[in-house]
């Protein structure tokens, strides 16, 4: 029998943490022979990295491709459970050993994400380093959910906003009276869990039939590489609704209930090579040659409700006696010692909201553009972030709509 090694997480069985919380867990690595080793490291680490080829073709019709890359890191920390990096062979004989870390994550590492050409991932890694052989790698992902991303929360409004889009069918002298899309939103900020009412009326002017309504939340992601040229655009459905369409020259008020499921928080200044946005999304489908009148609306989708608790957060463990500094990782003397275990959510105890559940991410999908780094960790241990869903109220109560537009109503 080989190594064998088991990494878990102190009384955090999904693996969910924080930005600011103090992750910890321990490592047992048995074997019934003895083993030649040099040394065996352990690793916790976060970084980003993106990666996709573009071809291209030249004036005399020859193709060419050319791949961009793009990494940035966010926690690096190691300690040798046995050795050291200059070390001798020696031998690891037969049993059971224990070993109980802990390292704060620095509180401004982005969320978790796994894209199509990129992702930001979180890994506690041990390496076990042999002579003449390969050496062995074990490694546990876990999510990290950033919540104190001030700079993004801060554009979230908390009042009604609308938007406002007009379409017209044909050209002039020919062209039609307008299709008007009016979307209303309680607020722009929202959690994954979340039921979102959306007020869309639709004014009907034209002579042509809207046969279908649309509409849905997209994440925008746009990935960058380390040349300051290298970009790649993607969007992602996460969510839609559909309704029936609008007779010619009517007019509609819907009334949508989106519900938001499990999707990473927007990241537009954490993150340098991935950047992740939301918008509402409200089509008006048509038949025919005509193009389907559209409207959007950006959104923020938020890692925790925008309350007064969340406010407030300071991770636990920070600043006290005998806790790990920022991104440091460190061994924990004793057998069977515990490291601080990370609460279950991240405000104070007393507050009145209720913790979250989690689920995996909703989006992610295999795509053959993947490194293969990226490619060949997923075989080993496929991974999917998991996000906190919320049990909350709608945003505001609900108005009833003008009886005058519960039906479709001729002009």
């Amino acid at each position: 029998m080989g190594i064998i090694c088991q990494i878990l997480f102190h009384n955090n069985i999904q693996g969910v943490y924080y930005a600011g919380q103090t992750i910890s867990g321990q490592v047992t690595l048995s074997t019934d022979t003895v083993k030649a080793i040099k040394a065996i490291r352990l690793k916790v680490k976060g970084y980003a990295e993106t990666h996709w080829t573009e071809s291209k073709t030249d004036s005399n019709n020859k193709s060419t491709s050319e791949s961009y890359n793009g990494f940035e890191k966010y926690l690096s920390s190691t300690v040798y459970l046995l050795g050291s990096a200059t070390s001798s062979e020696m031998s690891l004989e037969p049993g059971v050993r224990t070993y109980n870390f802990a390292c704060q994550i620095p509180i401004h590492c982005p969320s978790s994400f796994e894209g199509t050409h990129g992702r930001i991932c979180y890994t506690v890694a041990v390496n076990i380093f042999q002579s003449w052989k390969y050496d062995s790698l074990f490694t546990r992902p876990f999510t990290v959910v950033q919540v104190m991303d001030m700079q993004t929360y801060q554009s979230v409004s908390k009042v009604p906003v609308q938007a406002r889009s007009e379409k017209t069918f044909g050209v002039w002298p020919f062209r039609s009276s307008p299709l008007s899309l009016e979307l209303t939103l309680p607020q722009t900020g929202f959690v994954p869990g979340q039921t979102v009412p959306l007020k869309v009326l639709v004014g009907n002017d034209s002579s042509i039939r809207v046969h279908e309504m649309k509409v849905g939340l997209a994440m925008m992601i746009t990935y960058y590489s380390d040349l300051s040229s290298g970009t790649n655009a993607e969007r992602i459905s996460v969510a839609k609704l559909k309704a029936d369409g609008v007779m010619r020259n009517s007019r509609k008020m819907y009334d949508f209930q989106l519900l938001i499921p499990s999707t990473p928080p927007t990241s537009m200044h954490l993150c340098r090579i991935i950047k992740i946005g939301y918008q509402i999304e409200v089509v008006a489908k048509v038949k025919g040659m005509h193009i389907n009148g559209t409207l959007v609306m950006p959104v923020t989708i938020c890692g925790v409700p925008i309350m007064p608790p969340m406010v407030h957060y300071v991770p636990e463990g920070s600043g006290a006696a005998g806790a790990p500094s920022d991104g440091a990782l460190t061994l924990l003397e004793g057998e069977g010692a515990w490291g601080p275990a990370a609460p279950p959510y991240p405000w104070s105890e007393d507050a009145t909201l209720a913790p979250p559940s989690y689920a995996e991410a909703m989006h992610i999908q295999p795509h053959p553009e993947k490194s293969r780094q990226m490619q060949q960790e997923e075989e080993k241990q496929p991974f999917k972030p998991l996000y906190p869903i919320y049990s909350l109220p709608q945003p505001t109560e609900e108005k009833k709509a003008d009886p005058a537009l519960d039906k479709e109503e001729k002009k």
